[in-house]
């Protein structure tokens, strides 16, 4: 088990409408409504460099309470189970 962060895919876009100045390029982990935050950059590079600290940010700071609590859902799933099952017999 991993943070879901981890298989998120980077969807980075070059943007057209400009004035002058601003960010030529933003991105966006996909799914959109999970990973809301929108990095821009001058260059695509600069997006994904900020992208990908973000997500080893995350990862660093969050993974090992993810992890305990994709167990301790799974621990209690199993346990609904097996007591559906013993109510059953």
């Amino acid at each position: 088990m991993t943070h879901p962060i981890r298989k998120a895919k980077l969807h980075t876009f070059e943007r057209r409408d400009l004035n002058e100045g601003g960010a030529n390029w933003v991105g966006q982990f996909y799914p959109y409504k999970t990973y809301p935050v929108l990095f821009s950059g001058v260059d695509e590079q600069a997006v994904i460099d900020a992208a990908e600290a973000m997500r080893a940010e995350a990862i660093e700071k969050h993974e090992k309470a993810c992890i305990v609590r994709q167990e301790t859902a799974r621990r209690n799933k199993e346990r609904a189970a097996k007591k559906k099952a013993e109510t059953l017999s």
